[in-house]
């Protein structure tokens, strides 16, 4: 255990020295926040953070435990890609916060019964096994994971706490994620 720790340090650094705040950011730029949204690229391993469409800061990400693939079913540990808006926010006793996505949308839908016909999916019992939730953006339970870069969560995007947590006040109902591959 010790030996993998050091890895990650060496290879990953070590915990983040200072940075910017949102609010400092965007009195440097003239930002009045007003409408933020997100951007995650799963291959940069990032969510790149927006108000009034004006980039403020990007943030590494952990995603799924399979995750190179579109989601198409639950369980299979993939982070779902496509638009998405916030549906909720919380205070989470594991991961810090939780923003809830509405996952799946139509387009997920459609995907999952193409896959479905094409025999993509297993099959729980006669029918497909389903679509699944509560997909969303949340902190993490254990922080060493997310600094050496180990996708763990079930289609979950993970963020450092520290990280949701500055801008999570910013997060209201409605606001755009868009998941890229």
């Amino acid at each position: 255990m010790f030996i993998l720790l050091f890895f990650c340090f060496i290879s990953f650094g070590l915990p983040y020295g200072y940075t910017k705040s949102i609010g400092e950011i965007c009195e440097d730029q003239g930002i009045y926040p007003s409408q933020a949204s997100i951007v995650v690229i799963k291959e940069k391993r990032k969510l790149f953070f927006y108000l009034d469409g004006k980039f403020v800061k990007a943030y590494p990400a952990v995603f799924g435990k399979n995750p190179h693939n579109q989601k198409l079913y639950e369980g299979d540990n993939c982070t779902p890609e496509g638009m998405y808006r916030v549906v909720s926010k919380r205070v989470h006793e594991e991961w810090s916060r939780f923003i809830l996505l509405n996952y799946p949308t139509w387009d997920d839908v459609k995907r999952h019964r193409k896959a479905c016909s094409q025999g993509l999916i297993p099959l729980e019992g006669d029918r497909c096994v389903g679509l699944g939730g509560g997909i969303g953006i949340h902190g993490t339970h254990s922080e060493i994971l997310n600094r050496c870069r180990i996708d763990w969560t079930e289609g979950c995007i993970s963020l450092f706490n520290r990280d949701i947590e500055e801008f999570f006040p910013y997060i209201e109902q409605g606001v755009l994620v868009f998941i890229f591959p």
